[in-house]
């Protein structure tokens, strides 16, 4: 089979500056080459050309962190007489317990279908995917998306949590999908006892598979972990009926808590971090975790705001991920990106914004050697995007990280292939 090239007005590498007039060569679904239009003509005749006019080639985004099965949410809480809105973090959560509650299989599977559509059309070539519902697993089959589908497991019922662990162990013969790999997600601290968190760890060592946890959102969440007191216990635990008695309270931040018990391991996905200090994130650099910064989720759920430029210091490695419809208006990372540029006002410099939203993500998810970023050897990879109007290539890496909305993609690329759905 000949090479392509494919040229567009900018190439954005990620790992390396922006080219203008760039072009992307590749064979056999991998990269070969990247650079200027020029030099690439000269050195790959033969090669089929495919000018993708006044684009941006990039590699796709990645969303460390999301629930798709929930992307119907919205429509599902227009069904309900849930009128008020929640005062505070607990009563959300109870609100999408009570909702979830009424939705049947049928309507779970196809509320996965269309969350990952729409990740495709947002140009998001991987996911860290939350799966409560195992029953609808075979959804993802049919998916061209990279990444992990992390099986969740919560409760405090040890018979319970055995059976869930047996089903999950059942599935990890087959890989969830084609280019999806298997994870275990320990909800949170606060949604299983201390035993139960001690066994899913275990258990996901045992059977050599990445964890990822809900960790340190909330205030709510880190005086229950210091304390056993506060809002979870009073509202949450109440209508879950557990006796937080029967489990005392650690009596230290929810990073300590996991941190220096040894439950996390180097490559560990913690999202949210936002209720963090600087020994916290001291911990989280030693253990060597990543983070997936969920800033549109946060701000709805009034938790507080990461401190992105003490994990930058730090060295902690940073992704992005949207969380689910049932806390952010879509499932896009060009929105989260956006978002987040503004939300920390300058803290980030966009070159680094960009490398969280993609390279950032392809590490957490173990996708590194794959993609995230355009380089000879990884797949061939990549979405087309286009803005009302380009800039100048020192305003280029700007004007992407604000775009939102308005960014379109117009191809997106995995292994070579143009898998954008169809509007």
């Amino acid at each position: 089979m000949a090479s392509t090239l494919y040229t567009a007005r900018y190439l954005l590498p990620i790992a390396a500056p922006p080219i203008e007039d760039g072009a992307l060569l590749v064979d056999s679904g991998r990269i070969l080459a990247f650079g200027s239009r020029s030099e690439l003509r000269n050195t790959s005749q033969g090669a089929k050309e495919i000018d993708l006019g006044d684009t941006v080639l990039m590699p796709p985004m990645v969303n460390t962190h999301t629930h798709l099965e929930l992307s119907s949410f919205p429509d599902w809480l227009n069904t309900t007489d849930e009128v008020e809105a929640p005062q505070d973090f607990v009563d959300w959560i109870l609100r999408l317990i009570r909702v979830r509650r009424n939705i049947d299989l049928n309507q779970v599977r196809a509320s996965l279908v269309r969350g990952l559509e729409e990740s495709l059309r947002s140009g998001t070539g991987a996911i860290g995917d939350i799966l409560t519902t195992l029953p609808v697993v075979d959804v993802y089959q049919e998916s061209p998306l990279y990444g992990k589908v992390y099986a969740e497991v919560l409760g405090h019922d040890a018979g319970v949590v055995s059976d869930r662990l047996e089903a999950i162990e059942a599935m990890l013969g087959r890989p969830p999908g084609k280019a999806l790999n298997w994870g275990v997600s320990p909800h949170a601290p606060y949604t299983l006892s201390s035993s139960i968190m001690d066994r899913v760890f275990a258990f996901s060592a045992e059977q050599s598979l990445h964890s990822s946890i809900h960790l340190a959102e909330s205030a709510e969440e880190s005086a229950f972990v210091r304390s056993g007191k506060g809002a979870i216990v009073d509202k949450l635990y109440a209508a879950a009926q557990w006796d937080p008695a029967t489990d005392p309270a650690p009596g230290c931040s929810p990073v300590e808590s996991l941190c220096r018990t040894g439950r996390l391991r180097r490559n560990d996905l913690l999202v949210h971090g936002v209720q963090v200090n600087g020994a916290d994130i001291a911990l989280i650099k030693r253990t060597g975790c990543h983070v997936a910064l969920c800033p549109r989720s946060n701000a709805a759920l009034d938790v507080g705001k990461a401190p992105v430029v003490d994990y930058l210091k730090a060295d902690v490695q940073l992704s992005l991920g949207t969380d689910s419809l049932a806390s952010a208006p879509s499932l896009s990372i060009w929105h989260e990106l956006a978002f987040a540029r503004s939300w920390f006002a300058g803290d980030v410099a966009p070159r680094k914004w960009l490398e969280i939203a993609t390279l950032g993500g392809a590490r957490a998810l173990g996708l590194q050697g794959r993609t995230g970023q355009l380089t000879p050897g990884h797949d061939a990879s990549f979405q087309v995007v286009r803005l009302p109007d380009l800039p100048n290539m020192a305003e280029l890496e700007e004007a992407l990280c604000a775009a939102g909305e308005s960014a379109v993609v117009s191809r997106l690329y995995l292994a070579a292939q143009n898998v954008l759905p169809e509007s």
